[in-house]
């Protein structure tokens, strides 16, 4: 049981906020964290009207900002990963915090802005980073493919540049390098 006057911190893990007035402490007049805080000189409510002018001519541009579930952008997260796009490259591609798209990933994170969710839709499979691994199947078709048409393995293996005559390619998946030198060279052949 607390002593009387002490104050008992409900969960240990949340961190608590802090008031507009303690992070602007140590800021100067004009910026608008000041006014949040409630300075009204004129430096402070010049700052507060450029931000609104800014969010409202935002707004009426279509760059809404507002919250949004998190379950699109999760959803296409873990699309992209199935197809070799994985967090890193979405936040290289976003430059959206790393620690944010995990929590979005992982469900930590229900909520998200509109702007960060707009930025993940637009990450695209194609957009896999040459060493990421991506399902090996339709490259196996691809070669069998090849094989039946008469092509050697030996030919095959030369015209992918590889140094042996083997093509050795692991049956579940394949680097997202090597299935387009195989989806590029069995065009080459076909067409």
């Amino acid at each position: 049981m607390p002593h009387q006057g002490t104050t008992v911190n409900q969960s240990p893990n949340i961190a608590t906020l802090r008031s507009a007035a303690e992070l602007a402490a140590d800021k100067p007049h004009g910026v608008r964290v000041r006014y949040m805080a409630g300075c009204r000189c004129d430096a402070c409510r010049k700052a507060n009207s450029t931000y609104e002018n800014e969010r409202q001519k935002a707004r009426r541009a279509g760059d809404w900002n507002g919250i949004v579930p998190a379950d699109r952008a999760r959803a296409h997260m873990r699309m992209l990963s199935r197809h070799g796009v994985g967090r890193r490259t979405v936040q290289a591609c976003t430059d959206i915090a790393d620690t944010v798209l995990q929590d979005i990933r992982t469900g930590r994170k229900t909520h998200i802005r509109a702007r960060t969710e707009r930025l993940i839709l637009a990450v695209t499979r194609e957009q896999a980073a040459d060493h990421a691994y991506v399902p090996a199947g339709r490259s196996h078709q691809r070669i069998r493919l090849l094989l039946e048409e008469g092509y050697t393995e030996a030919y095959l293996a030369r015209r992918l540049g590889y140094a042996n005559r083997y093509l050795q390619f692991n049956e579940r998946r394949i680097t997202v390098r090597n299935a387009a030198r195989i989806e590029r060279l069995y065009r080459e052949l076909t067409e």
